[in-house]
């Protein structure tokens, strides 16, 4: 059995990335790969397809100028030549050899989990400490009575073809559909495109599918949607087009060869049960942290992520790594803004929210739609490509975005500008600052920007009512409190009293009734609306209620306390969207783990009452902070509730706080469990990182 630190099953680029991640911080590496290195992406995905499509759009535009030549003819029978030599070019260097030079053992095979912290791979058995599985996912087939295996085609098979098909149906409209449509189409074939959804590139914003739409029915490419295939008869694709629950037509397309483009299925690695990881049908279940449910094995990729692109997988794998040699101790950022383009031309890209999407989260009288087309852009006009648009969707006032949104040239390139600006919260009120050099593409950026300043200037007055009709009620309550809050400061300062004087007046006449302690459990409920200090109280409680019955008092009444000021935060913090902040990664973590940030916060005596409120601002789960704050406090509530025991009453009205008043033995005491509270939090601190 052989032994390693770190076991990565699959060489395509998250176990790549992990691989040489782990290898150069140190760490025996072993990098298993059943096909062949580089992954779909290299060899059967992102480079050959990119790499068609280049020498598509060279073919197109030349015979756009010049017409049929022998020379553009002999170019475009080249086109698979062409792009088998891209990816020949690459794998050059992600040969077994480069990564064992760098330190990396490869081994070819498949990799079936034997145990939780062993795999075997050609019937030897390889330890390890930690296990990334980054086996992606393959194209998702479909059953079509009549259709040959050697006319079906998929992104796996069809770079191998040696010349075009002079009639090509594709069965899917998503990216990989739609690049593969235009490339086919501009090196000369007649392409059908049939989809069962009712709207052509559907995950696109309506504006940018529609200008789509019509750009590949002016290349001459058949559309068919709600378009569902029932057979195939003697090269002919048998379709019902159903726009509902009712057949309305048929349709007959006749080809030469079918591409299946409907989706990516995860590669499972055997064994995952034995090593007991969790799976469904989309793949293996991971964590925020990429870990699956057994503690030594993460999951990166297209095997894990919903959004499967190979810049996911890089970055997940990054963040496994990160995780696993800072032990836990750097926070990971899950809720990153993710890119998406489709390399047609012109080029689409997206990042953040739709607009259905954006009005669905925050209603449509708080958000703003602008749009730019491509022709109001200097560089495209001189480069007569102005066939485009740039959607950008907003928070009104702030200018936060949500979402944006391209079809023109360079958009993917553009796109990084609202990927950056969605993760560091850079409003459109500060891109319109931002000098862009002239004349780029990227200055639609800015008109983008002009237009949203315009806009807001224009309506910030009636946004601004909006605004306070949508938060009337909170303003009304915090003049109210406010109001409440001075009259009741002045009124102490009227009598001459101090905090002590004040708090001995109010147990004076708590203790002079039967009702005493119920009516300090009150009172003590409601003192986070009145900011009275906790400490004083609580102490208080230790002087006239004694140890044992001032402490079961106080943890009750505080409980409630708590309670209170969760729902005053709760209430001021409606409709605040606090995780589209800078601190967004970190709201959600505290939401996520209510229980576990609130009890550590109790235990090293946080301003009980801030930690209240945030909690009700952040809108965590009030089950969990009240049952945290139950626990934490009772260490701390202890603490001062035996310094008050430990005081004399008379002395303290007299004199206020001085050592003088303290018995050592509750003074040891305080100590010894102030301690425990602080030696406790540090343990949960420890145990939540290593969990």
């Amino acid at each position: 059995m052989e032994k390693y630190d770190i076991v990565v099953i699959g060489a395509g680029s998250g176990g790549l990335t992990t691989a040489v991640g782990f290898s150069k911080i140190g760490k025996k590496v072993l990098l298993v790969e059943r096909e062949h290195m580089g992954g779909e992406c290299t060899n059967s995905g992102c480079i050959p397809s990119k790499a068609l499509l280049h020498h598509a759009k060279s073919y197109y535009a030349a015979k756009q100028i010049a017409g049929v030549t022998p020379q553009s003819e002999e170019y475009r029978r080249e086109a698979f030549s062409y792009v088998r030599s891209k990816v020949d070019a690459i794998l050059a260097k992600e040969t077994p050899q480069s990564f064992k030079n760098m330190g990396i053992d490869v081994v070819l095979g498949e990799a079936v989990f034997s145990t939780k912290c062993t795999i075997a791979v050609g019937g030897i058995i390889y330890k390890y400490k930690k296990a990334v599985i980054a086996s992606g996912s393959s194209p998702r087939l479909m059953e079509i009575p009549g259709l040959t295996e050697t006319d079906t085609l998929t992104n796996q098979n069809i770079f191998n073809l040696q010349d075009v098909p002079k009639k090509l149906l594709i069965i899917g409209s998503g990216p990989i559909g739609m690049e593969m449509a235009q490339a086919f189409t501009m090196l000369g074939s007649q392409v059908t495109i049939a989809s069962i959804d009712s709207q052509f590139a559907r995950f696109e914003d309506a504006s940018i599918s529609a200008i789509m739409q019509k750009k590949f029915e002016d290349l001459g490419i058949t559309i068919r949607l709600n378009a569902y295939i029932q057979k195939v008869e003697r090269g002919t694709a048998i379709f019902n087009i159903q726009p509902g629950d009712r057949v309305t037509d048929k349709t007959e397309i006749p080809f030469d060869k079918v591409l299946i483009a409907i989706g990516r299925v995860p590669n499972l690695p055997q064994g995952l049960e034995i090593a007991g990881i969790k799976h469904d049908t989309n793949g293996i279940i991971t964590d925020k942290k990429h870990r699956t449910s057994n503690k030594y094995v993460y999951a990166v990729g297209d095997i894990a992520e919903k959004r499967k692109f190979t810049h996911t997988a890089d970055d997940s794998a990054r963040q496994v790594v990160t995780h696993i040699a800072s032990k836990g101790l750097i926070r990971l950022n899950t809720s990153k803004a993710v890119p998406k383009v489709t390399y047609t031309q012109p080029e689409m890209a997206q990042v953040g929210m739709l607009w259905s999407e954006a009005v669905a989260t925050y209603s449509a009288d708080r958000i703003i739609r602008i749009e730019v087309p491509f022709a109001d852009n200097d560089r495209a006009n001189t480069d007569d490509a102005t066939a485009g648009v740039l959607v950008v969707i907003a928070r009104r006032m702030n200018g936060n975005i949500l979402g944006a949104h391209i079809i023109g040239p360079a958009a993917g390139e553009i796109l990084t500008i609202f990927t950056l600006a969605i993760d560091q919260n850079i409003s459109m009120w500060k891109l319109q600052k931002l000098i862009f050099a002239y004349p780029t593409y990227s200055l639609i950026v800015k008109k983008a920007a002009d237009q949203f300043v315009g806009r807001q200037l224009n309506e910030f007055v009636s946004d601004s009512k909006k605004s306070i009709r949508r938060h009337g009620l909170k303003i009304v309550a915090a003049g109210v409190w406010i109001t409440a809050i001075i009259a009741l400061n002045s009124y102490q300062t009227t009598q001459d009293l101090t905090t002590t004087q004040s708090a001995i007046s109010l147990f004076n006449v708590i203790t002079m009734t039967l009702w005493g302690p119920l009516l300090y459990v009150l009172l003590y409920a409601i003192r986070p609306v009145t900011f009275f200090p906790a400490t004083a109280l609580t102490i208080l409680s230790g002087i006239f209620f004694g140890f044992l019955w001032g402490t079961v008092l106080t943890v009750f009444a505080a409980t409630l306390a708590a309670g209170v000021a969760y729902w005053v935060g709760r209430f001021f913090g409606a409709n605040l969207r606090l995780e589209d902040s800078v601190l967004g990664n970190s709201i959600s973590t505290v939401r996520e783990h209510t229980f576990s940030a609130v009890l550590t916060m109790r235990l090293i005596f946080a301003p009980f009452d801030l930690v209240s409120y945030a909690a009700g601002v952040l809108r965590t789960k009030f089950t969990p902070f009240i049952g945290a704050t139950f626990l934490g406090i009772i260490l701390g509530t202890a603490t001062f509730v035996s310094i008050g025991a430990s005081l004399d009453v008379e002395e303290f009205a007299t004199n206020g706080f001085s050592l003088n008043l303290f018995e050592p033995k509750f003074l040891a005491l305080s100590g010894g469990i102030f301690i425990a509270s602080l030696l406790l939090s540090k343990f949960l601190k420890r145990w939540k990182a290593e969990a």
